[in-house]
């Protein structure tokens, strides 16, 4: 406790470039799925526009229609202590009280600036549907250097700390950020599962489209995605615990979690604000 408070306060240590800690801490998933075949369409995590264009209502409808590759949304903010590394899994059908509708879920981690430009991992904060979770960085497992989570089919519920041995227990996928940030053609069969690469965008290919909203549109409403549904699927921008914002307040949001006492962040780059 006393060590984050003094993180917060230190002196600003400038780490190696955003850029290459994103892939640094881009997690390894653990996708379950009990389909028959690789992963049932609703456990894939995908871009918004994946069906080329760029109104979401239709987004379960062209399922049918459309391959879906394996993308996951990133977000940088960057204050004079740490890195707030955000990543995001939309999904375009999740059966939600009986109805097909949209989901997207986030992971964000909070990595300290260390002199030799490695980073350390403070904390991991979870955010699905509507629960949030955190983890001390010291009780995150690591694999290869990336937090390992477990993501579970239908709910999209995310778990962090889960062993790889619990993929062979169920079908499921196995997933790396792919090198480069580029979609690989390197599925393998696993024991009971599959392994698989994801590719990794900037939030701000969405966040650019904050702004089309209406029927038709990306959005209905500012940050609630356009749904044929009742519009319950929201972009992080407007993820908020206890009106602290995600996006815009990410170190008021860790002390938070930490019940650390309030102190203004110092940030250096934050577009979202």
């Amino acid at each position: 406790m006393l060590l984050l408070v003094s993180l917060f306060s230190a002196r600003p240590i400038f780490a190696v470039a955003a850029p290459n800690l994103v892939a640094q801490w881009a997690p390894v998933i653990y996708q379950t799925d009990s389909s028959d075949n690789l992963t049932a369409q609703q456990n894939v995590f995908t871009s918004v526009n994946y069906d080329l264009d760029w109104r979401s209502s239709n987004n379960g409808y062209n399922l049918r229609f459309y391959p879906m590759n394996w993308t996951m949304y990133y977000s940088v903010v960057e204050s004079d202590t740490h890195y707030f590394i955000a990543y995001y899994q939309y999904y375009p059908r999740y059966l939600h009280d009986g109805e097909n509708k949209q989901d997207m879920t986030g992971v964000l981690v909070a990595v300290s600036k260390t002199s030799d430009g490695s980073g350390r991992l403070d904390m991991l904060l979870t955010y699905s549907n509507k629960d949030w979770r955190k983890w001390e960085g010291s009780k995150v497992q690591l694999e290869g250097g990336h937090p390992a989570l477990t993501i579970s089919a239908a709910t999209h519920a995310i778990t962090a700390g889960k062993k790889r041995y619990q993929l062979s227990r169920t079908d499921g996928v196995y997933l790396k950020p792919s090198p480069a940030n580029l979609m690989q053609a390197d599925d393998q069969e696993l024991q009971g599962g599959f392994r698989a690469g994801y590719r990794l965008i900037p939030l701000t290919q969405l966040w650019e489209h904050c702004q089309d909203i209406g029927p038709g549109r990306v959005f209905a409403r500012w940050g609630y995605l356009d749904s044929n549904n009742s519009s319950v699927t929201t972009a992080p921008w407007v993820w908020g615990y206890h009106q602290i914002n995600w996006l815009s307040q990410p170190g008021e949001l860790v002390q938070r979690f930490q019940r650390l006492p309030f102190k203004p962040v110092n940030y250096l780059n934050n577009i979202y604000r």
